[in-house]
């Protein structure tokens, strides 16, 4: 059972005076008494396994039940094997187990069973507690997923003249870029927003395709991550490149004097004057804007189409 949400708790069997045969039969018993219960499966242990937990040559063989649960239903298992080893004389159980992240070992004492029960239920709360939390933050932002819909068709109606092009480097920022790209559509429209032009065709000038597809544009964000000067194999500044794409998208950007604002995302602040080639340098002086993740990931984009729709509308 490799699901992540379900324990495993080995249950090893012994009894006063009884044969092997004897263990046998009360383990059945016991086995079958937890399949009515609402874990999620129980199992006679083959002879030699070793337990989750256990020490080395610490092999269970008959008298041993694994069971897979979740963490809640447990207590009740406890309880229920509590009650079966009472209803014989001279039963014992050995529970071992990971719960919690922590290792559980011990004998049936009643005193160490209900420590159990009472760290088991205190998980319980926990878990409860956040489940609660995460559906009340999925609830969250499916309503401001919501808002941002019923709102979306109006301001594109303002904004229908924005022409916004996205520079990134796709080793450094392509999941939160693919973000970036979701929010700005709905707000003005996919065919406001040019991404991805590195998809250029065969036998094309590349460099006069880039600086044609930059040209068009009114705004030009561009997303600067941690690995933005050397993503990807190389072993020097890629920007020193004067064929890297991304150098040749921004010094279109500059030389056509089109407003340029950087995003920074994953922590990353501006790279530093000395760091970029002569035909960049005017960049670290562009007023940036950080993207965070989440919780702040919207209100980071509200800010920004904001700002980007102010300047729209004044040029327009």
């Amino acid at each position: 059972m490799n699901n992540p949400d379900f324990t495993q708790l080995y249950i090893e069997i012994s009894a006063t005076d009884a044969t092997a045969e004897d263990i046998d039969v009360m383990t059945r018993q016991l086995l079958s008494e937890l399949r009515e219960t609402n874990v999620e499966s129980a199992e006679l242990i083959s002879g030699g396994e070793v337990p989750l937990g256990a020490k080395a040559g610490d092999a269970f063989t008959i008298g041993s039940i694994v069971i897979s649960a979740v963490p809640t239903v447990l207590p009740i298992v406890v309880g229920l094997v509590r009650a079966w080893a009472a209803r014989g004389e001279g039963r014992t159980v050995k529970f071992k187990g990971q719960i919690g992240g922590r290792m559980i070992e011990f004998e049936g004492s009643a005193e160490e069973l209900q420590k159990l029960i009472t760290s088991l239920e205190g998980r319980q709360l926990t878990a409860e507690d956040t489940l609660v939390e995460k559906q009340e933050e999925a609830e969250r932002k499916t309503k401001e997923d919501i808002e941002r819909l019923e709102q979306a068709p109006a301001k594109r109606k303002a904004a229908r003249s924005a022409r916004i092009f996205i520079c990134y480097r796709r080793a450094d920022s392509a999941d939160v870029t693919g973000r970036i790209y979701d929010r700005l559509i709905e707000h003005f429209g996919a065919s406001a927003i040019f991404k991805d032009v590195h998809s250029i065709p065969a036998g094309i000038d590349f460099k006069e395709h880039l600086e044609k597809a930059v040209g068009k544009c009114k705004i030009f964000l561009v997303v600067i991550g941690d690995k933005w000067l050397e993503s990807g194999d190389f072993l020097t500044d890629r920007l020193q490149d004067p064929h890297d794409f991304v150098r040749i998208e921004v010094e279109t950007a500059l030389n056509r004097n089109i407003r340029i604002i950087p995003l920074l995302v994953r922590g990353a602040s501006m790279p530093a004057e000395e760091k970029l080639p002569p035909s960049l340098q005017k960049l670290v002086y562009r007023n940036a804007v950080p993207i965070r993740p989440d919780p702040d990931f919207h209100r980071d984009m509200d800010r920004l189409i904001a700002a980007v729709s102010d300047y729209i509308n004044k040029k327009s």
